[in-house]
């Protein structure tokens, strides 16, 4: 007989590594499924749900229902793969630094120039504008990942991606010079994304 969810958390709140490795087992599959699309990378996924798995043994004293645990965990594993996106994010930008710094001083005042006027351009956006733009053409996700990463339907990821270039087409006009004709690029989802 299998043991419940509610005796293998009382069993892991007190500290029996026997019960840990069970609730891992029995759960490990889909949260690494979860983290794997969000981050779209299979070792930096096994990374986020490792922490996951970490933090919610840690908090399990705020578990009120044992029920509930199933999606109290799925968020820990959001969360942590979101903590993941961002670091890579920052990583991204430490190579771009490192090839600037081999591009001409007036190359990098441009480009530096260029990164102010973008930042600025997104901290203007309200903050759920900024994380969809931030994780669509920044980090490279598709809007289904976004849409999971930020736990909203894909339709509304794909509205703040219309709003969203509206208002920083507007915003950066006469910093960003405009092509003759409008480019169309193939995303991942292969939803067809005009710039």
């Amino acid at each position: 007989m299998t043991e419940s969810l509610a005796d293998l958390l009382e069993r892991c709140r007190k500290g029996d590594q026997s019960a840990c490795r069970i609730v891992v087992n029995r759960f490990q599959e889909k949260a690494l499924d979860l983290a794997k699309a969000l981050i779209g990378d299979k070792h930096l996924a096994e990374d986020a749900i490792q922490e996951a798995f970490l933090t919610a043994f840690c908090r399990l004293n705020q578990l009120r229902e044992p029920a509930a645990f199933v999606g109290w965990f799925r968020q820990i594993v959001r969360t942590e793969a979101l903590r993941v996106v961002r670091k890579n994010s920052r990583n991204r930008e430490q190579i771009l630094d490192h090839q600037s710094n081999q591009l001409s001083p007036l190359e990098r005042a441009e480009l530096e120039e260029l990164r102010q006027i973008i930042h600025r351009a997104l901290s203007g956006l309200s903050e759920s504008s900024r994380q969809t733009a931030e994780l669509f053409y920044l980090d490279e996700q598709s809007c289904a990942e976004v849409a999971n990463v930020l736990n909203v339907p894909m339709g509304t990821v794909k509205r703040r991606l219309h709003d969203t270039r509206q208002k920083l087409r507007n915003m950066l006009l006469g910093y960003v010079e405009e092509p003759a004709t409008r480019k169309v690029v193939k995303r991942k989802d292969d939803k067809r994304i005009p710039l």
